[in-house]
């Protein structure tokens, strides 16, 4: 019961910061939105792995996680070299 109602409460707050994502004018924030919405989902994955006791989604958690940090630095050096005039 516990688990169901925290997968359900992860999944409201993926959605409203992903509606945060689509909303947000500075792309910082909407970096941060996009790493606030891949943490609950590995959350929401830990979770359904627990509910389920299927060890295969914490790897899948696992790698979502290693994807997520690495997409995370990309976009924010992509922005920062964006952000710097052309000579």
């Amino acid at each position: 019961m516990f688990l169901q109602a925290a997968i359900v409460a992860l999944l409201i707050a993926s959605i409203v910061f992903s509606f945060s994502i689509i909303v947000a004018r500075n792309k910082w924030k909407r970096l941060l939105s996009f790493s606030l919405v891949t943490g609950k989902v590995i959350m929401i994955i830990v979770l359904y792995a627990l509910y389920t006791e299927t060890r295969f989604f914490l790897d899948v958690a696992i790698i979502y996680a290693l994807l997520s940090y690495i997409g995370d630095i990309v976009l924010a050096n992509y922005m920062q070299e964006w952000r710097k005039p052309q000579k």
